[in-house]
């Protein structure tokens, strides 16, 4: 049995539809054929527009287009979400929202959520308000 997507529903909607307003034809019910007539015209068009917005995204341009940036994107996702893996990943979300992407893009481009990549995020600026409050009490102690 195959998947049911609701591309896959609309298209069997307009078939029926389509066979609907064919009987009707054949057994001379013109004006109920018509009427059927726009429903098919409207789901039709519907799909048309359907199958149109789930076509691929346009190929990166910019930075996101050059050969270091899309190796380490393949490089990140090709990395496991565990261990040293995770924590390269991090690294990468952080450097790519240093450079000036936005939280909904990194998630994009990485596969990821955006609710990870929040995650991500702020953990390293944990990491990173951690470092400075400890490398500020170790200095404190030793001018004194």
């Amino acid at each position: 049995m195959s998947k049911i997507t609701p591309n896959t529903l609309l298209t069997d909607t307009l078939n029926v539809i389509a066979l609907a307003r064919a009987t009707a034809l054949a057994r001379g019910g013109q004006a109920q054929a018509e009427r059927l007539g726009t429903v098919a015209d409207g789901l039709r068009d519907v799909a048309q527009r359907e199958t149109s917005s789930n076509a691929p995204a346009a190929a990166p341009s910019g930075v996101l287009a050059q050969s270091d940036f899309q190796s380490l994107l393949a490089a990140t996702q090709a990395a496991p979400a565990t261990g040293a893996g995770a924590a390269d990943r991090g690294q990468v979300i952080s450097a790519m929202s240093a450079g000036g992407m936005g939280e909904l893009e990194i998630a994009r481009q990485l596969g990821m959520t955006r609710e990870e990549v929040r995650l991500m995020l702020a953990a390293a600026d944990g990491a990173r308000s951690s470092a400075a409050i400890s490398s500020a009490q170790v200095r404190g102690r030793y001018q004194q």
